[in-house]
């Protein structure tokens, strides 16, 4: 046809032709298609797209990695306020710039690499460290993942490793730039201070109504109460529905002696893990435990408390990560080892006690071996009932219906927080109520929500009944609250204005701290030494950084880590630590990290001048102002 049309297309009958498709079109409304059919594709590369639903599934991970680090849920707008939607697009453009630049070279991932890449992920193994198809089902169901998505990633993830080995492998970083960022990660600087509070002599009574109303009225976002949300679930949890099945001593005995070797005390061990900022930071860490042995100050010198930092007595499986299990379990007793990456970090790890494994006998864990016949009889007996919701679902049935004809409770719930909080002040009960939050959060009345699963198999179906907007809080409600805000931020003011006096003051003393000290009757403290990491509450980021670029014997003033008092001092040492070979493998590394990176953003701009390539960054606009109304993330 296209060809015939292509031959004809001068003559008469192609042109009537031409014309049908037109009408046609013009009658269909063919034009909302042509409008909208590269919507959904972000970027370009070669023969490669970048399309919506890879990009949001990549944007709502990284959503929940952020909020999992924070420990609280960050919502879309944080996000994007921070630029995050632009960093994991821009992440994603490089990862398909260098899949497309491995298709133009007829790059493939065996078979074989793949099977390997699969076998070897720990997140698939079961408790005796083997692949178990079970569990790699049930993770990609999680995520919402299918069996040839997960491998179509796997394949590009498996070439992106391979080209960036053959490019990386031996980058040296120039001595030049080891050098500077050896002075900026090493320098050390001592600091004579003093501290500028505000006062709490401020009269609430000098504060008038008008001076009240005046700041209401310019701030009435403050005063406003949090958005809620209604919300009607179905849940399947393997707790509730194991404790029905009652299960004889033969089944007991036959399981134990089919998993006697499951059933051992495991040993635990009781260690700290001590966060730093930095690996170098770390580092130094541990070679000033190495000359002194001395924990305590270590502790100190981070501004920590033992019981910031103890993991308690636990096993391998219950530490944070399977990293950090695995040196923790692989060290000796009251030694310090690192660092390794953590949440908080990279981290020392101290162990102060092992408690060795231990057989239990079949009456010791004769509870859990219960249990666990229940728990797998409830799972089984769950994605059935899983199976036949989702048919239901699809049929077009409610939730209401769903329950009725499966006897299953439903819980509607009206007003809920997005922490979890009723309006009687007590929160959700239930193994799934952070996903469901999460999803309640993130998904609008209109849209259908897939079943939630989490790690041990219970499942929930979800949703939305109604969106409550925040209310604006009456004057009268929140008057007495904005007398004291405007009380303390005229201390506040008043604080300042005192500060820079005594800062400028200082200065024309020629810096003299003892004798400006004395004149306003305050005590000088000392910083001990300081790097540029050494943040807490006294030094916040702020000051180091005034710290930080202010001359020997002269003043810097700055706010306080904690508070809204002021730092005033002055710079009286001024060093750098001894160069070692650990420290300056440890900027070659950073230094070696960092070329890495700036080198694959810009082979990934030469690949896509050299594969025609093409980015919408306004469509990532546009599916946020699409997906927000609809409460999609």
């Amino acid at each position: 046809m296209l060809n015939f049309l292509r031959k004809n297309a001068t003559g008469p009958l192609g042109i009537a032709l031409i014309f049908l498709l037109v009408f046609a079109f013009s009658i269909w409304g063919v034009g909302d298609i042509f409008r909208g059919y590269n919507a959904n594709i972000l970027a370009q590369i070669g023969d490669r797209e970048v399309n919506a639903q890879n990009y949001l599934f990549r944007f709502n991970r990284e959503i929940n990695r952020v909020s999992n680090d924070a420990q609280r849920l960050i919502s879309t707008d944080e996000a994007k306020n921070a630029g995050l939607h632009y960093q994991v697009l821009d992440r994603i453009i490089v990862e398909t710039s260098i899949n497309a630049a491995g298709d133009e070279m007829e790059l493939i991932a065996s078979e074989e690499a793949l099977k390997k890449r699969i076998l070897s992920t720990n997140t698939f193994k079961n408790a005796f460290n083997q692949f178990d198809k079970n569990i790699f089902e049930q993770v990609l169901r999680q995520n919402g993942l299918t069996e040839d998505v997960y491998l179509a990633i796997e394949r590009d993830f498996h070439i992106q490793e391979q080209l960036s080995k053959s490019v990386f492998t031996n980058i040296k970083p120039p001595s030049s730039l080891n050098d500077l960022l050896y002075k900026y990660q090493f320098e050390r600087r001592n600091v004579d201070y003093i501290i500028i509070s505000p006062k709490d002599n401020a009269e609430l009574d000098q504060i008038s109504d008008e001076d009240s109303l005046d700041f209401y009225n310019k701030n009435k976002n403050l005063y406003k109460t949090n958005e809620t949300r209604d919300f009607s679930f179905i849940s399947l949890i393997i707790k509730d529905i194991a404790s029905s099945y009652n299960i004889t001593n033969e089944e007991v005995l036959s399981f134990y002696e089919d998993n006697k070797y499951d059933y051992f005390e495991p040993e635990k061990r009781t260690y700290d893990l001590i966060p730093f900022t930095s690996d170098i930071e770390a580092l130094e860490a541990l070679e000033n435990y190495k000359d002194n042995n001395d924990l305590e100050t270590l502790l100190k010198d981070r501004g920590l408390e033992n019981s910031d930092v103890d993991q308690g007595l636990i096993s391998a499986k219950e530490g944070i990560s399977e990293e950090i299990s695995k040196k923790a379990f692989n060290s000796n007793i009251r030694e310090l080892v690192g660092p390794i990456d953590s949440p908080f970090g990279p981290s020392l790890i101290y162990v102060k006690e092992i408690v060795n494994e231990k057989e239990m006998l079949l009456s010791d864990v004769r509870d859990d071996v219960i249990l666990s016949i229940q728990s797998e009889r409830a799972q089984d007996n769950i994605y059935k009932v899983y199976a036949d919701i989702e048919d239901s679902r699809a049929s077009g049935k409610t939730l209401e219906e769903i329950a009725l004809e499966n006897d299953l409770p439903i819980k509607i719930l009206k007003s809920i927080s997005n922490i979890g909080k009723k309006t009687d002040g007590s929160y959700i009960n239930s193994p799934l109520s952070d996903l469901i939050i999460e999803n309640v959060f993130g998904n609008g009345t209109d849209i259908e929500i897939d079943p939630i699963e989490d790690e041990d198999g219970n499942i929930a179906f979800i949703r939305v009944d109604d969106i409550n907007t925040p209310i604006q809080i009456s004057f009268t409600e929140v008057s007495e609250d904005i007398k004291n805000t405007l009380a303390k931020n005229q201390s506040i003011d008043r604080m300042e204005k005192e500060a820079t006096e005594i800062f400028n003051t200082l200065n024309s003393d020629n810096n003299n701290l003892e004798y400006t000290s004395d004149k306003i009757n305050t005590a000088i403290a000392k910083s001990g030494t300081l790097s540029r990491s050494s943040a807490n509450e006294i030094f916040s980021t702020q000051a180091l950084d005034e710290i930080f670029k202010t001359e020997k014997g002269s003043s810097f003033i700055a706010n306080v880590g904690i508070g809204d008092s002021k730092i005033i001092g002055v710079v009286n040492e001024i060093s750098l630590l001894e160069r070692t070979e650990e420290r300056i493998m440890a900027i070659d590394k950073v230094n070696k990290q960092r070329l890495e990176n700036d080198l694959a953003y810009s082979l990934a701009e030469e690949h896509q001048k050299e594969l025609s390539s093409e980015i919408f960054p306004e469509r990532l606009e546009a599916l946020f102002e699409t997906q927000e109304p609809e409460g999609s993330f």
